[in-house]
């Protein structure tokens, strides 16, 4: 049973890396024609802008790849999920710079933003200094059931017992 996993996993992964491997020759290969061959953009800024953001995808995929070696899970949800998110917006970003506009390239503002300011949105108007540490906490959400349970227990009137399992 337990090596039907490993081999279900081990394919999984190989498939991943395959998907990878090819994407990175595909997209790169139509963004090096496109943008430094047919329409010859000059300037320091594209390369630039293009280097880094292949250079965050390739150490990506690096881990990745480590993480497959390791026999991990590359189908997990999480951190490994949001990895191959920030890789397939990187090809997407490159090949949209390449064909449509290189205006593209702030797409990548919407990923860097969360990590920039640790989750907290940059456009929300009160700090969690303003309004002090208590306001930060969310409040659990309630069904209406249960909403209706903590009334009749404030009231104490009939009915009021609450049920313990």
């Amino acid at each position: 049973m337990a090596k039907g996993s490993i081999k279900r996993v081990a394919a999984g992964n190989a498939a991943a890396l395959r998907l990878l491997a090819i994407g990175f020759v595909l997209v790169n290969t139509i963004h090096l024609l496109l943008t430094f061959g047919v329409f010859k953009v000059r300037g320091w800024r594209p390369i630039v802008l293009y280097v880094g953001t292949e250079a965050i995808a390739a150490a990506l995929a690096l881990v990745l790849v480590r993480m497959a070696s390791t026999g991990q899970d590359l189908s997990q949800e999480g951190l490994t999920a949001y990895m191959f998110d920030v890789i397939y917006v990187t090809w997407f970003v490159h090949v949209m710079t390449a064909v449509v506009s290189c205006h593209f390239w702030w797409v990548y503002i919407v990923i860097l933003l969360p990590f920039v300011f640790k989750g907290k949105s940059p456009f929300s108007r009160a700090s969690t200094t303003e309004a002090g540490p208590a306001a930060a906490a969310p409040e659990p959400a309630v069904s209406k059931r249960q909403a209706k349970a903590q009334k009749r227990v404030q009231r104490g009137g009939a009915g009021a017992q609450v049920r313990r399992r």
